[in-house]
């Protein structure tokens, strides 16, 4: 190996570190999708899900039960489609007062002590 060569290799690593994080987030994961919310109207997200593999979407941390409650989670399989194609859980929620919270969704084994495969995080503002 040529001696220029030799002295880029230490260059070219080091972008490729800094090109797979980011200096600058605040908290590691993806930036939460918006959701604005008013009391006495449910809504629900909709997340892609295959639970013919054994995941599912599960919330991560409680909920704040002043602002949102969960109505309820359902799978929906995709209408004719063959064994072990995926489907969507749907997530309900209950907006029941005004106020600011986070949602924070992971995809994962419940069986399984490792990181979540994916993870969904959704700031809701209830008006």
């Amino acid at each position: 190996m040529s001696r220029t060569r030799t002295a880029r290799l230490p260059a070219i690593l080091l972008a490729a570190t800094l090109g797979a994080c980011s200096l600058f987030a605040s908290e590691p994961g993806p930036p939460p999708a918006e959701i604005a919310a008013t009391p006495g109207k449910d809504f629900s997200i909709t997340l892609d899900a295959n639970h013919t593999t054994g995941f599912q979407w599960e919330l991560a941390k409680p909920l704040d039960g002043s602002v949102l409650t969960l109505v309820e989670t359902t799978y929906e399989e995709q209408p004719n489609g063959a064994p072990g194609t995926g489907g969507k859980e749907v997530w309900t929620f209950a907006p029941v007062a005004p106020g600011w919270t986070k949602i924070e969704l992971v995809y994962r084994r419940p069986w399984e002590d490792m990181a979540p495969a994916r993870i969904a995080v959704y700031a809701v503002d209830v008006e």
